[in-house]
């Protein structure tokens, strides 16, 4: 049986299609929330629900690139998944949160977590994916209880299809949604624009800033505090970043935290050089988020630099083309001329 997809107007208009939706408005946030309360199946990276009369929701459970979700309408993805269907591993009586499957902060941060503010149970059995790491489930946790939400325990997903019984799982928001509700649930006080923040990313796996301590030692001068996000809490990250006025750092996920800066605040992002298509939701999304925040953007591009480190990592060829490792600057490490740095700093 090939998979459906069914439209926001399908579902308002086929009552057995519609009472599987559960509809939860959030007072604070005045929004209102789609969640699939069904048996569903359901893969671990997309997160993508589809019933067991093989009905998808494409306008409800959409995020990031949605080319990809033409692949579970093919002839030879809907044959693979007949076969494998009574042999999936179940769960039951679960609300699916999901988190990245690379544990990557933006990702985690816009597209999955927002939605955690419109369960509506006291207590739960929560799902996200294993690789989330210790200091993301501690931030859920936190949350949680804040929301006087219970988790009987948590349901970690490897990466593979599963069946759900009985559980639910809420739809995802666009970005600009997402970023709301972040900023209204999370902010608690508004501060003083008061702190200079560099933002390392010494130890990452890309996109390393080679010649950092040159760079390092002109921004001391300049009293910035010098910080790295993965020796920080998720709450100390909103803290540093809601306190800022000005913020620098390469690319990378921690700069996700600038959706808490308050308008004006001076973002300035050391990008590599991007040659591809396929590199532009990297390119542009920091940019975005300044435009939808009001925040005064400026970027520094950088020089590629080889990535030993990476390219010797056949775990990420998991998710990550050779192809694409091998020519997209993104995953290499960046080198940053210092007078061009200098200038840069002195017209902010």
């Amino acid at each position: 049986m090939k998979i459906k997809d069914l439209n926001t107007q399908e579902i308002l208009n086929k009552k057995n299609i519609n009472s599987k939706f559960l509809s939860v408005f959030n007072d604070k946030l005045q929004l209102d929330c789609k969640v699939l309360k069904s048996n569903f199946f359901l893969d671990s990276f997309n997160f993508f629900p589809i019933t067991e009369d093989n009905n998808s929701f494409r306008d409800l459970f959409s995020w990031g690139d949605h080319s990809k979700y033409e692949n579970f309408y093919t002839t030879n993805f809907n044959k693979n998944f007949n076969e494998r269907k009574k042999n999936l591993k179940k769960f039951s009586n679960a609300i699916i949160l999901g988190s990245s499957t690379t544990d990557n902060y933006y990702r985690n941060m816009l597209t999955f977590f927002p939605r955690i503010f419109f369960i509506n149970e006291k207590e739960i059995n929560i799902a996200i994916h294993r690789n989330s790491s210790n200091k993301w489930r501690i931030f859920i946790s936190k949350i949680l209880e804040q929301l006087k939400i219970k988790i009987n325990k948590y349901v970690y997903l490897d990466d593979d299809f599963y069946i759900f019984k009985n559980s639910q799982i809420p739809q995802f928001f666009d970005e600009s949604v997402s970023i709301k509700i972040l900023k209204k649930c999370l902010l608690i006080e508004q501060k003083e624009k008061k702190l200079n923040v560099y933002v390392s990313r010494q130890n990452s796996q890309s996109r390393n800033l080679i010649n950092e301590e040159d760079i390092i030692d002109e921004m001391k001068s300049k009293n910035f505090m010098i910080i790295d996000t993965k020796n920080m809490s998720v709450f100390e990250q909103i803290d540093i970043f809601s306190s800022a006025k000005i913020i620098i750092g390469p690319t990378g996920s921690a700069l996700t935290n600038i959706i808490f800066c308050l308008e004006g605040t001076k973002i300035i992002e050391i990008v590599p050089k991007y040659n591809f298509g396929y590199e532009q939701s990297f390119k542009n999304r920091y940019s975005r988020i300044c435009n939808i925040l009001n925040l005064n953007y400026k970027f520094i591009e950088a020089d590629p630099v080889e990535n030993v480190k990476l390219n010797s990592n056949t775990e990420i060829e998991k998710f990550i083309s050779k192809k694409v490792l091998k020519e997209s600057n993104y995953y290499k490490d960046l080198l940053i001329k210092k007078n061009k740095f200098k200038n840069l700093i002195k017209s902010y």
